[in-house]
C-alpha cells in the first residue's frame, strides 16, 4: 500500500510530550527553568507548543473528515442496494418491466451515476418514461467526491427488473471510486442475475474490499 505516516502514533507522542510538560508538577518546571537559563526563551517554548497544538488539531480534523466521508459513501451504497430492491419489488407488483438508470435531471436516463438516478415503470422496456410509465423514485446526487460506475453483462448503463423479479440478464456490480484514489474508500455492490445484491467484503482484513473473484477491487 506504500509508506504512510502513522498519524495516530504521532498524535500519541505529542500528547505524551504535552502531558509531561504540564501534568507532572514542579519537577518539570525546574527542568524548564534550567533550560530557560541555558538559552531557551519563553517565546521559543510557546512557539513549539503552538506548533504541537496545530498538529493535534490537524490530526483530529483529518480523522473526523475521513470518518464523515466513509459514512457518506456507505450511505450512498446502501441507497443503491435499497433502490435495486425497490425496483425488483415494483416489477413484481406492477407486473411490468422497471428500469433503474443514472439521471442528472430526474426525468431521463443520462448523465453519471454519482449525479443521481431514477426508478420508473418501463412498459415497453425502452428506458424512457413515456405512455403509461411512472416515476417511482429518485436518488439524489452523491455528496462525496468520486465516481460511481455500473459494470454488467452486455455493458449496459441501466439495470432493468422483469416481472419475475430478476434482472434482464444483467448481473454485474456498482463500484464507488473516491476522488483521492484511496483504496480503503473503495466500495462495491454486487448484483446477481436473479436481482439479489450483496456488499463486497474485506475478507483478508487489509482494509480493501474484494470482488466476486476474491481479488481486491480496483478503480
Amino acid at each position: 500500500m506504500g509508506g504512510t505516516i502513522n498519524t495516530c502514533r504521532l498524535k500519541d507522542i505529542w500528547l505524551a510530550i504535552i502531558r509531561n510538560l504540564f501534568l507532572t508538577g514542579n519537577r518539570h518546571m525546574e527542568v524548564f527553568m534550567k533550560k530557560t537559563q541555558a538559552g531557551i526563551s519563553l517565546v521559543e517554548l510557546l512557539l513549539v507548543l503552538s506548533v504541537m497544538t496545530f498538529l493535534l488539531i490537524h490530526f483530529e480534523i483529518t480523522g473526523f473528515s475521513q470518518s464523515r466521508e466513509e459514512k457518506l459513501i456507505d450511505s450512498a451504497m446502501a441507497d443503491i442496494v435499497n433502490a435495486i430492491a425497490m425496483a425488483r419489488l415494483a416489477a413484481v407488483t406492477e407486473a411490468a418491466m422497471v428500469t433503474f438508470c443514472r439521471s442528472d435531471d430526474g426525468q431521463h436516463c443520462r448523465g453519471k451515476w454519482q449525479q443521481g438516478s431514477i426508478i420508473f415503470t418501463d412498459s415497453n422496456g425502452d428506458r424512457t418514461m413515456n405512455g403509461p410509465d411512472r416515476l417511482l423514485y429518485r436518488l439524489e446526487p452523491i455528496k462525496s467526491r468520486g465516481q460511481l460506475t455500473f459494470r454488467s453483462f452486455r455493458n449496459r448503463q441501466y439495470l432493468q427488473m422483469t416481472p419475475r423479479g430478476t434482472t434482464n440478464y444483467q448481473n454485474g456490480n456498482f463500484t464507488w471510486c473516491p476522488a483521492n484514489g484511496d483504496p480503503l474508500m473503495i466500495r462495491q455492490v454486487v448484483v446477481s442475475l436473479t436481482g439479489r445484491t450483496r456488499f463486497a467484503k474485506d475478507s483478508d482484513g487489509d482494509g480493501v474490499v474484494e470482488n466476486s473473484q476474491g481479488k481486491e477491487v480496483e478503480c
